[in-house]
Order: C-alpha cells, then sequence, then structure tokens
C-alpha cells in the first residue's frame, strides 16, 4: 500500500512538471512600429513619436534611431493616435490605428518640411502583409461576443469561431484542440489566470 501511494505521489508530480513545461508565453499584447522619412525618402532621425491609447489614455513615447525607425512594444490592444513631430517638419497625426491581440503593425510614415507649426492628420493604413511576428491570432469584438447565440454564454464555445479551433474527445470530456495540436499542449488563461484541467493539464468543456 506504501508503495502504491508512492507511485501515485510521483505520478501527480510527473503530470504537474508537464503543465509546467508547457508554453508559458500568452500573447496579451501588440506592437507598433513604422519608419519616418522625409518627401525626399530620407530617414527622419530623432523624431518624437508618442503613442496614446485611446480607451486608456495610456501615453508612451520613443524616438526614431538612425535609420528613422520606431517600435512600441507589448501595447495593450486597443484604439491607438500615432504622433509625429520634429522640428522643421509639419506633426504628422495618425489617427485610425486599432491594435489587436498578437498583431504587429506596421506604419509607414512620411514628414513634411514646414518652418511653421503645421499639424497633418491622415487615416492610419497599416501595412497588409506581417513581415515580423511568426505567431498567429485572432480577436473577436466587443459585437461578435454580445451579437452571437451561445448556449450557457460559456466563453468556450465562442474559440470554435477562431480558425483551427475545434471540439475533439479528450480524457476527460470534450477537450479544445489548437490546429491539431493536442490539448495538453496547449495553454488557456482566462483574464490572467490559469484555466486549465488540474489533472489532465488541458481545459475540458463540461
Amino acid at each position: 500500500m506504501r508503495r502504491l501511494l508512492v507511485v501515485l505521489a510521483f505520478a501527480f508530480l510527473f503530470l504537474g512538471s508537464i503543465g509546467n513545461a508547457r508554453g508559458q508565453v500568452q500573447i496579451t499584447s501588440g506592437s507598433i512600429q513604422g519608419t519616418v522619412v522625409d518627401e525626399k525618402g530620407g530617414a527622419v532621425v530623432d523624431a518624437s513619436v508618442e503613442a496614446r491609447n485611446l480607451d486608456t489614455n495610456l501615453l508612451k513615447n520613443v524616438m526614431t534611431d538612425s535609420d528613422g525607425r520606431f517600435e512600441f512594444l507589448s501595447l495593450p490592444p486597443g484604439r491607438y493616435t500615432i504622433t509625429i513631430s520634429k522640428t522643421g517638419f509639419a506633426t504628422i497625426v495618425q489617427t485610425g490605428a486599432t491594435l489587436t491581440v498578437g498583431q504587429a503593425m506596421s506604419l509607414p510614415v512620411t514628414m513634411k518640411v514646414s518652418a511653421t507649426q503645421e499639424k497633418i492628420e491622415v487615416t492610419a493604413t497599416p501595412e497588409a502583409v506581417d513581415t515580423v511576428s511568426t505567431s498567429s491570432s485572432s480577436t473577436l469584438d466587443e459585437t461578435a461576443v454580445s451579437q452571437t447565440p451561445i448556449l450557457g454564454r460559456k466563453f468556450e464555445n465562442l474559440l470554435t469561431l477562431t480558425p483551427g479551433v475545434s471540439i475533439v474527445q479528450g480524457p476527460d470530456g470534450d477537450e479544445i484542440n489548437f490546429n491539431g495540436q493536442r490539448g495538453i499542449f496547449n495553454n488557456i488563461s482566462l483574464d490572467g489566470g490559469d484555466y486549465n484541467n488540474g489533472f489532465f493539464g488541458v481545459r475540458s468543456m463540461q
């Protein structure tokens, strides 16, 4: 009996280590980057770039480097206004930049030489092809969440609306499957907290 208890204790420890060894990187933010050039295509160095989240009023500032590049990392998703300014140039205000989870938004910026305090407002036009991020992500907006008919209003049922997600039979009931990856190799969090089955290391649909 004692030996059996020792074996069971070891099994629990082993399964727990598998759960902890699974990928713990959770994508909950995005990034905005770009290159600032003048009307002749030359890099604009040391320009001030400001990113303001219109939903939370979060404000971040960076300066363009020697190649005119700027980058904001780990930004929470939301609506942003990007303001680029430098003495001798008209200030550019990029509006309509909506950042989603996992997105690496790239904004091309061209500044116009101006001796006055001119301000130019343009609608942000992010590049369609993301050549930076190797991850994939999907975002369901508020309309989809509020208007999609869901039995019991369980958020797990919304997952099947995203590409590559399916529900399969697991060891403890229906299991959430991502792009063919077994549930034990996935990690699910809800509002920043762990949402996995404590024994099998997966989230089962009950």
